[in-house]
């Protein structure tokens, strides 16, 4: 019913994220927080084994960024 989601803030919230710059935060993401990770396409990544669905664009407050959804 309810799949587990987070939220990646990036510096340039005003900008809507690329692929590239997704992936970038992404990596930055998981190194900092010690897991895992690879990207499976430009829009899925595996995170400790999981595989999570990549939203660019996710807009709160005026800012853009990255959501990913575990498929």
């Amino acid at each position: 019913m309810f799949r587990k989601s987070f939220w990646i803030p990036y510096e340039n919230g005003d900008v809507y994220p690329t692929v590239s710059i997704a992936h970038i935060e992404i990596e930055k993401y998981c190194i900092k927080n010690g897991h895992k990770y690879s990207f499976v396409s430009d829009d899925e990544v595996e995170i400790d084994g999981k595989v999570y669905e990549i939203y660019r664009g996710c807009e709160v407050r005026g800012n853009y960024g990255i959501k990913c959804t575990e498929k």
